[in-house]
């Protein structure tokens, strides 16, 4: 350790990386000592890919080290890994710092938000679940005051699926601080009993406009979603969003989109569906995060009793600890109130979701950008109509790069 950092003092920087990458450390504090010391050696040698992998190994010891995420950030807009590179500047900006870091940090922000071109995401789980149709766990409803037994294929079953989601986005740059916007997303459950497959793909098409502290974006939008194999529907419409940074530690999210929807198999379901949901994202410090993402969602139908307002609010907590684990967790409730009675059942529908989650990420064991996770979830829908009422309890085990 002390020959590679007069080594490195020296400016020998092949050979201070040769003694220390052969050094074995007595303890934690050296151990992070020879990771930063190698993280910034791989910087100056043009390596910032490598150099990521150090700092992000003693993040995962101490996520509390703010230099170390600086530097960390700074290997991530080196490498050209824009969306990790913002995360960490903005969890950085959550500590305090000098006003001369806070504004080269500012910097940074600004040229990432002037040079993004792509972004990549995917994610894959395994989904073992109790009720994944959402189905009611009553044997017997009564409609019109006479009581019918459920088939068992319409009750609550559990079942194992797997998870997958991916996107691509690119952004070129149409004139100054103003850019392009084409992205294409999938999301993906499938499950051994094919009638619970869902499958989506959404695509967007617009622009978006660059300001000092955040961007506004708007385009168009356009979706298919199928479910048991079949063709659910197909949608169209126009989207926007704005994205604020409203202070070092404070960043708001406003989407808001319209689509027409045009089902295949069901056409009195036609009709618009408007949507917002707000993030507000509160960082307390470089390792802890609030989130407030109210819901409003208004859809539109043909038939009377199939249209809807529904108003919610989602809460979630993360903290990133030491020794690697990141926890999030959070509570969300939601209210749905149809337009008009329900021909069969003789109610006017009135839901309440209620919805519980958390997740584990362990950061040190991630492979290629890449961290495995576990996360539950508890969700209960009550209604006034009891076909409708569901109980669920999921597990998911799988990996991830948004992180």
């Amino acid at each position: 350790m002390q020959a590679g950092r007069l080594l490195l003092g020296a400016g020998r920087l092949h050979d201070a990386l040769a003694f220390l990458e052969q050094a074995r450390p007595g303890g934690e504090e050296e151990r992070i000592e020879r990771l930063f010391l190698l993280g910034r050696i791989e910087m100056r040698l043009g390596k910032p890919r490598q150099a990521a992998e150090r700092f992000e190994a003693i993040l995962a010891l101490r996520p509390g080290l703010t230099r170390v995420r600086l530097e960390l950030a700074r290997a991530y807009y080196a490498a050209g890994r824009d969306e990790k590179a913002r995360y960490h500047f903005g969890s950085a900006l959550a500590d305090e710092l000098p006003s001369s870091v806070e504004a080269a940090v500012e910097g940074f922000l600004r040229r990432i938000d002037a040079r993004r071109r792509w972004s990549i995401s995917f994610s894959a789980a395994v989904l073992p679940e109790t009720n994944p149709a959402r189905r009611t766990e009553r044997e017997i409803v009564s409609i019109g005051g006479v009581p019918f037994r459920l088939n068992p294929d319409a009750r609550a079953s559990s079942g194992v699926g797997g998870f997958v989601s991916a996107g691509f986005s690119f952004s070129p740059t149409v004139a100054e601080d103003l850019r392009a916007v084409l992205a294409i997303s999938t999301a993906a459950k499938v499950y051994r009993q094919s009638e619970w497959n869902d499958v989506t793909v959404s695509g967007e098409a617009g622009a978006a406009r660059l300001f000092d502290g955040g961007s506004a974006a708007g385009g168009l939008r356009f979706g298919h979603r199928r479910v048991s194999g079949d063709s659910h529907y197909r949608s169209i419409g126009p989207w926007m969003r704005t994205t604020l940074r409203l202070s070092k530690s404070v960043r708001l999210d406003l989407p808001l989109s319209a689509e027409y929807r045009r089902h295949d198999a069901y056409d009195n379901h036609d009709g618009w569906r408007v949507t917002s949901v707000p993030r507000l994202l509160y960082a307390l410090d470089g390792q802890t995060a609030v989130e407030t993402e109210p819901i409003l969602e208004a859809v539109g139908a043909k038939t009377a009793h199939h249209r809807y307002r529904l108003v919610g609010i989602g809460l979630r907590f993360s903290r990133a600890f030491e020794g690697g684990l990141s926890v999030s967790a959070g509570p969300s409730i939601e209210f749905r109130r149809h337009a008009a009675r329900d021909p069969l059942f003789g109610k006017r529908r009135s839901d309440r979701k209620i919805r519980l989650s958390g997740r584990v990420l362990h950061r040190s064991l991630q492979y290629r950008g890449f961290a495995p996770y576990v996360g539950y979830s508890f969700e209960t829908g009550r209604s006034n109509i009891p076909i409708h009422e569901y109980r669920i309890h999921g597990l998911s085990v799988g990996v991830t790069g948004k992180f």
